[in-house]
């Protein structure tokens, strides 16, 4: 399919309009190299405040990159997958940044975190409230930007389970569930955005993770991801005293492990036939 010829003048309009644009997000995009490579660098606790510095920069390029691109649509009627996918990569970058401090694991204790939360004073209720907010709103903006018939479709799905993952990781959960219910707490409303956050974005990457297994891969793995998430919202409906919503939930955990297990013996009979077919004939 040959490259589709844009005008002189709608080139020279886009450039035009995007120079600024361009000039900001290149400047933020060399601080947050830069802040990253420093926080890499050292040793003590300001390193780790360093990576969440870069890693809320690169997060700042996300809507530049993606309104060049919107420029680009209006004016020359094509996507710059250039601006989109530098994009992602930002996202994947300051996940990576949150994920070296706060770590990656799904089936831990709630309080696991405790003592490494602790460390950073400077990362209130507010302040994490805005970043996990920050972080869906670039997933989303990328996301929308791509289309849904583009081939990075579900590169989306791990994103979202990325950061519902870092929500578990980066909340105090015991301190916020004593807080919760006490509206003269300093961020009462805070942490209870929080919460609420965290809940919904588990559900939502889960749901995410079981459209991709049916509709594009049919990998266990995406299932049994979509399947550790939910498990790890009971965990958190349990703590909740959400009795009857951790109930609902188990109930969708045990009829996706159903799915799973019929899908895999229908995989399993159907190699099975195969190799039958495939097996020579007795003379």
């Amino acid at each position: 399919m040959p490259l589709k010829q844009i005008p002189k003048e709608k080139k020279e309009a886009y450039n035009a309009i995007v120079k600024d644009l361009k000039e900001q997000v290149d400047s933020i995009q060399k601080k947050a190299q830069k802040i990253e490579r420093e926080g890499i660098r050292s040793k003590d606790l300001t390193s780790n405040y360093k990576k969440i510095a870069a890693a809320i920069l690169y997060l700042d390029t996300v809507p530049l990159y993606c309104k060049m691109n919107e420029y680009s649509v209006q004016i020359m009627d094509i996507k710059n997958d250039l601006y989109l996918s530098t994009s992602r990569k930002n996202i994947y970058q300051a996940l990576k940044l949150f994920e070296m401090i706060f770590g990656t694991v799904v089936d831990s204790s709630l309080t696991e975190n405790e003592e490494i939360i602790k460390q950073f004073s400077l990362l209130t209720p507010k302040r994490i409230l805005h970043i996990l907010k920050k972080f869906e709103y670039s997933i989303a903006l990328v996301e929308y930007a791509e289309g849904d018939a583009s081939k990075w479709k579900w590169t989306f799905v791990e994103l979202y389970g990325k950061l519902a993952v870092l929500g578990k990781n980066i909340i105090n959960f015991k301190e916020y569930v004593n807080k919760m219910f006490d509206p003269t707490y300093q961020y009462y409303q805070e942490i209870n955005e929080i919460i609420m956050f965290e809940k919904k974005i588990l559900d939502f990457a889960a749901q995410k993770y079981r459209t991709k297994y049916e509709l594009s891969t049919r990998d266990i793995a995406d299932m049994n991801k979509g399947i550790d998430l939910l498990n790890l919202l009971v965990r958190i409906n349990i703590i909740l005293n959400e009795q009857e919503i951790a109930q609902d939930n188990k109930k969708t955990i045990e009829k996706w492990k159903e799915k799973l297990e019929m899908d895999i013996k229908k995989k399993e009979e159907e190699l099975k036939k195969a190799k039958q077919a495939n097996l020579p004939k007795k003379k």
